[in-house]
């Protein structure tokens, strides 16, 4: 936290492998975070996926990450395309665009499909949202 305030950059706080994930939300807050990232991390989602079990997605909690602090917040991981273009409607406009549109999620390779119309048709429909306010931007 210092480092970003010795140079006046924002710095980001990732509650990836939180048992808690809004509390985990809340105590990087606390720490001075100026941005939360909600985030299931691959090697999370992969183990359980082998070991049978569901794994969550970033939007099961996201309204409530949202909730519990003043900062923005960013979700990612293991999200379609549709998802990550609906966070704006769960109060998270910073939409983060990932794994889902660069590679293949089992390979590592890249993605099929035209990236490039891809990301057009993504920021037309977050675009669409309009003027979503980010909390802590005046």
């Amino acid at each position: 936290m210092q480092a970003g305030k010795d140079y006046g950059v924002k710095v980001m706080g990732d509650n990836l492998g939180c048992p808690d994930m809004v509390q985990g939300a809340r105590e990087l807050e606390e720490l001075g975070c100026d941005m939360v990232i909600h985030h299931i991390g691959y090697d999370e989602r992969r183990g359980l996926a082998a070991a049978g079990k569901p794994w969550n997605n970033p939007l099961d909690q996201l309204r409530e990450v949202v909730d519990a602090v003043s900062v923005p917040v960013q979700a990612v991981g293991g999200l379609s395309l549709e998802q990550a273009i609906a966070c704006p409607s769960y109060g998270a406009p910073l939409v983060v665009i990932g794994a889902p549109l660069a590679i293949d999620a089992d390979s590592f390779s890249q993605g099929a499909g035209d990236v490039e119309e891809v990301l057009r048709k993504i920021c037309e429909a977050v675009h669409g949202f309009g003027d979503v306010k980010v909390k802590g931007e005046k």
